[in-house]
């Protein structure tokens, strides 16, 4: 019967009968592949992008070392098959490379080792569909190793190698949520100048302790789930403080100073307006109980409201007096002696034409039965001044408005006309 041999680590089982003369050579050759199994370093250098690690029956080969030291200058990624595809294997790899060490057996899964690191991995020898696994990625974390890990539990602290030598996450592997525990610090600097922590046993917010707070050109610091309101600092804009949003200062001590409201250029604006008026000047509506509708009685004054008053009091008062607070009347000089107009003549039609009413008498230059006409705004009204006498001259007599007129109905009349201006 001939010789057969393992399936896993290619041991040669002698046949019944076989080896005659032969077994020391073979025994010996069987310890020696044995021991390789078992406690075999093999230096395996790599090249290229492939190479292949078989286990061959009855004779030493790399497939069967327990431990791989990787070496060489791989041009890239470099694939590394496991021969034959039905030998199950167990292999401790050290990566001594530059270039990520990929193991597979089949079409099934394949474990790989960054450049650098170590693992440890198992081939499953299912043939054509055999699958190779990172066994080391399922250990717990330990001070040193690299590799992948479902849960991580550290009973003191996670330390790193060094101060500011090891970085959480990267550019391209982000963490995920981190949650700190009620009234925990995450401090910054190495003497934790700066720290943030949710304040529980406080006031139930987010307390920043130690240092300013700097957001970046045109960053926006948002509030609210729906990001609602925003603050930032609009350096590509107007170089201002731009806020969204409405802005509600809470009852209470809360003040808003502007230091800065020198009522030329800089302080208070509404609408791009600068406030004009100082604090002073405002404060004097303190305490006024003026409904909206009267303030807006002085929409549009654009001068002194005392000086405006006392120049129309002045006005009116070239006729008037005020007798008290409440009562103004006629002056007793309401016509002054010096701009009263005097006219006289004689005519058929007198118009006054002179700005202010006139008191206009005379009679007519003919006897007879004389009427006269004024005529006040267009409408004519009959002046009836006959006498009765027939043989004597009638008179007139009346006030005449501004722009009325008065007319005798034959010949004409003498007049004296005298203009009422008011004082």
């Amino acid at each position: 019967m001939p010789s057969t041999y393992t399936s896993n680590g290619g041991i040669e089982k002698i046949g019944l009968g076989e080896k005659a003369g032969a077994w020391g050579t073979t025994t010996n050759n069987n310890f020696d592949i044995i021991d390789r199994l078992t406690n075999g370093v093999g230096a395996i250098t790599l090249s290229g992008t492939t190479h292949t690690l078989t286990t061959s029956d009855g004779s030493l080969s790399d497939g069967m070392f327990k431990v791989l030291v990787l070496g060489g200058s791989p041009s890239g990624t470099n694939t590394i098959t496991i021969s034959p595809n039905d030998a199950d294997k167990l292999y401790f790899v050290q990566n001594g490379t530059s270039q990520t060490a990929t193991f597979t057996q089949g079409s099934g899964a394949d474990a790989s080792v960054a450049a650098g690191e170590a693992a440890i991995i198992f081939a499953d020898g299912a043939g054509s569909g055999a699958a190779v696994t990172d066994l080391s990625a399922l250990f717990p974390l330990k001070s040193g190793v690299a590799g992948s890990f479902t849960t991580v539990t550290a009973s003191t602290s996670l330390l790193p190698d060094s101060s500011g030598g090891a970085d959480i996450g990267s550019t391209s592997l982000e963490w995920g949520d981190i949650y700190i525990a009620d009234d925990k610090k995450i401090k910054f600097g190495s003497d934790q100048d700066i720290s943030i922590e949710y304040d529980e046993d406080g006031t139930d917010s987010l307390l920043i302790s130690g240092g300013d707070v700097t957001i970046a050109d045109d960053k926006k610091l948002f509030f609210g789930t729906d990001k609602d309101v925003s603050i930032e600092y609009d350096e590509d804009g107007n170089n201002t403080m731009l806020v969204t949003g409405d802005v509600v200062f809470a009852d209470g001590s809360t003040s808003v100073d502007i230091k800065s409201h020198d009522l030329s250029a800089n302080g208070l604006k509404l609408d791009g307006t600068l406030v004009t008026a100082s604090a002073s000047e405002i404060n004097k509506l303190d305490g006024v109980t003026a409904t909206t509708a009267e303030l807006n009685y002085t929409d549009g004054v654009s001068s002194n409201i005392q000086t405006q008053l006392n120049t129309k009091h002045d006005a009116v008062g070239q006729g008037l007096q005020e007798d008290d607070a409440t009562t103004v009347a006629m002056k007793n000089s309401w016509i002054t002696n010096s701009a009263t107009l005097h006219d006289t003549g004689t005519t058929g039609t007198y118009t006054n034409s002179t700005g202010y009413p006139v008191f206009i008498s005379g009679r007519s230059t003919s006897n007879g039965q004389r009427t006269f006409t004024v005529t006040i705004n267009g409408v004519g009204k009959t002046l009836d001044m006959v006498d009765g006498d027939s043989g004597t001259y009638d008179d007139l007599a009346t006030v005449l408005p501004n722009g009325a007129s008065i007319a005798v109905d034959s010949g004409t009349f003498v007049y004296m006309a005298v203009q009422m201006r008011p004082g």
